[in-house]
């Protein structure tokens, strides 16, 4: 009780974002403090400018921190949980698919992924790591991003941005080794290829390891894994006014089973018992055309064309369990295309955008159910869904310190999904349509130099759609929708070497969408909740104590709750927090650069429990729950520059190997977090 309390005393005076500057050295080695800039919102502006919560993560910190994907990313920080492999994760309580979540068939999610522009497909968010070789910079939205992102942007946000192409030779190469098998070796570079006219950049990833968890009916390992990503760039400016940047991408993951079992009242960490040798396989190509054209000072157009081919296979164990021999075989392909087109302006005291929009995205699935190698039961569909948007926001400055932040989207969506077969319930074609106005409204005021206070009220929306996982039933469901109030605060101190910032907020839920299993049949349904709201406060913050050290503070508080729920078949929800959401999360963290040569880097995080699964009577009602762990974790980086050019890194992450479940479902299968890790790198930069 007295850690709860002393966590809201500091996440009230605390603030929202990871760092919100980036150290840069200079020839001789001093230190100087460089602003970052967000630009996941579609108009640039410094972090100390932006008003939502929003955590940035820069190249330099992804490599102090030894950050290899999104996992590590979240895994520290405030507002997001995560569960090891990316399988299960969340910004501010709500699941990256939502509470309806179909598994990996679905096209709706809760939260949007976009990697240089291009929004990734749903079952890339739970199943790929999402590398992040050669990153430039993360951001991560906490809270609804509608009116900006559109569709499945209900929760928030994440924004990557890879390196683009410069006109002066870069080249970097790293290869690494870790703990159980852990091996890699990656590549990047580029430089002019036409002086002062086209430049290019490619850039090389390759990860593999044999995974912690061991199979031990097939005396072998349960969750090996393999990453592989390519991609190149290229820059081509025709004219002073006009560039192009053309980008191709190809991704490639492979993973296991990553769940542990559970004996009797012992859990056995990082032991599964299984007579199929299961994987998960993700194959995706990305090509994308980005033209930004310069009208004039104040006038530009930018067009963003992306397509994203996808090929998703799985063998999984049906009944987790080296008894019987029960298989799904499962294949997907996918294909989603989008094309955006904004006109923006840019001037002293305003700066706004208006745009339009188009998406199409397709998913063909065909699950097989094998017992004794015979086929017991097929079912097998296709969805599309086409989105059509217009969109827009004016930032003014009607007056000194005084700036309106205003924005509209008009978001229409239809769903036609064909469920050409389903041995386990009914087949059948339907076709929903879904209109969405989604306004946001604020002001921000500019206390003194460097200190803003905001407030911002903005519809959260995403389209209803039909429940595609097999035997249930396929029935259509309506879109859900959010009203998100928040208060925020940015300010720096100190000559700007405390910097503060804070985001509180409160969301009303309506006709929320939660998947809720049957009893008698395990298929599940979804229903549109009545009501539920969350409200919570992020809160960061950040001192440079001397040119060498660095300490950050974060700290999030969420807590959310269905306030009327009843589902369809009886059993009441209503007054009970929502499922994987934890209540608390920390971080503390500490960067000491101890000279030209030496970084040295830690964090320690808490989270608190959360519930996993709840328990009924007979009459329906709640009579007890299962919940995951809470933990602390201390992970530690450090580099040390051999030569000019060269380095050597190494890092231990769950330093302590703390054992915890991070979903504490029924049953004997459960999810653990990641033992001790640990590894070292050695790279090369030009």
């Amino acid at each position: 009780m007295e850690f709860k309390k002393n966590v809201m005393a500091l996440a009230v005076g605390s603030a929202v974002c990871l760092l919100n500057t980036a150290w840069a050295a200079d020839p001789a080695g001093s230190m100087e403090l460089a602003p970052i800039t967000v630009t996941g919102e579609k108009i640039d502006r410094t972090l100390e400018q932006t008003q939502s919560s929003v955590v940035v993560v820069t190249e330099q910190q992804l490599r102090e921190k030894a950050d290899q994907d999104l996992v590590d990313v979240f895994a520290r920080t405030p507002g997001v949980y995560s569960q090891a492999g990316n399988e299960n994760w969340g910004i501010r309580g709500v699941p990256v698919s939502g509470f309806d979540d179909q598994g990996p068939a679905t096209l709706n999610g809760a939260v949007s992924v976009f990697v240089d522009g291009a929004v990734q497909p749903n079952r890339a968010l739970t199943f790929s790591p999402q590398n992040l070789w050669d990153a430039e910079q993360v951001e991560v939205f906490l809270g609804p991003q509608s009116t900006t992102q559109g569709r499945n942007s209900l929760a928030g946000a994440v924004v990557i941005q890879t390196r683009n192409p410069t006109f002066t030779p870069s080249l970097s190469a790293q290869t690494s080794v870790g703990s159980y098998g852990e091996r890699g070796a990656a590549v990047a570079g580029g430089g002019a290829i036409v002086d002062e006219r086209i430049a290019g950049r490619i850039a090389v990833d390759y990860q593999a390891g044999d995974g912690y968890i061991d199979n031990v009916a097939r005396n072998d390992d349960g969750n090996p894994n393999r990453t592989s990503n390519a991609r190149g760039k290229l820059l081509i400016l025709p004219n002073e006014d006009l560039e192009v940047l053309l980008t191709y991408a190809h991704n490639e993951h492979r993973q296991g089973d990553n769940s542990v079992m559970r004996d009797g009242d012992r859990v056995r960490y990082y032991k599964m018992s299984s007579n199929t040798q299961a994987f998960d396989n993700l194959k995706q190509d990305t090509v994308s055309a980005k033209l930004d054209y310069r009208l004039n000072d104040d006038w530009s157009l930018t067009s963003l064309t992306a397509n994203t081919r996808s090929d998703y296979s799985a063998r999984l164990d049906f009944d987790q369990t080296a008894i019987d021999n029960q298989v799904i075989l499962r294949t997907q392909d996918g294909d989603l295309f989008s094309q955006e087109l904004r006109l923006n302006y840019s001037a002293d005291t305003v700066k706004s955008f208006v745009g339009a929009y188009y998406g199409h995205n397709t998913n063909n699935f065909h699950d097989r159910l094998l017992f004794d190698d015979e086929l017991f039961g097929t079912a097998k569909g296709d969805t599309t869904i086409e989105n059509k948007a217009l969109f827009g926001e004016i930032n003014w400055t009607f007056v000194p310190r005084w700036t309106l932040v205003t924005g509209l989207r008009y978001d229409h969506e239809s769903n036609v999904t064909d469920i050409q077969q389903d041995d386990f319930s009914s087949a059948g074609k339907l076709s929903k349509s879904f209109n969405a106005l989604l306004p946001k409204l604020g002001v921000d005021y500019e206390l003194a130099e460097g200190q803003y206070l905001g407030f911002m009220a903005q519809k959260g929306y995403r389209g209803g759609g039909v429940n595609v996982r097999a035997g249930g039933g396929h029935e259509a469901y309506d879109p859900e929708y959010t009203t998100n109030y928040e208060l925020s605060y940015r300010g720096a101190f100190l000559d700007k070497t405390l910097r503060v910032r804070a985001n509180a907020y409160y969301t009303d839920w309506k006709d929320q969408q939660v998947s809720v299993l049957d009893p008698d049949t395990e298929f599940a349904h979804i229903f549109n909740a009545g009501r539920s709201d969350i409200k919570g406060l992020e809160a960061f913050i950040e001192k440079d104590f001397t040119e060498q050290l660095t300490l950050n503070l974060g700290a999030a508080v969420t807590h959310g709750t269905y306030k009327d729920f009843v589902t369809g078949d009886g059993r009441d929800m209503s007054g009970e927090d929502f499922l994987y959401s934890p209540k608390y999360k920390v971080s503390l963290g500490a960067t000491y650069r101890w000279n030209e040569r030496l970084t040295l880097n830690t964090d320690v995080v808490y989270q608190s429990t959360s519930p996993s699964e709840y328990e009924f009577d007979a009459a329906g009602q709640v009579t007890g729950e299962r919940r995951s762990d809470n933990y602390w974790l201390a992970n530690f980086n450090s580099e040390y520059k051999l030569t000019r050019n060269i380095a050597l890194s190494g890092f231990v992450k769950n330093a302590f190997d703390k054992q915890y479940i991070t979903n504490n479902r029924g049953g004997d299968i459960l999810d653990a977090g990641a033992p001790r890790t640990v590894g070292v790198a050695l790279r090369y930069d030009l």
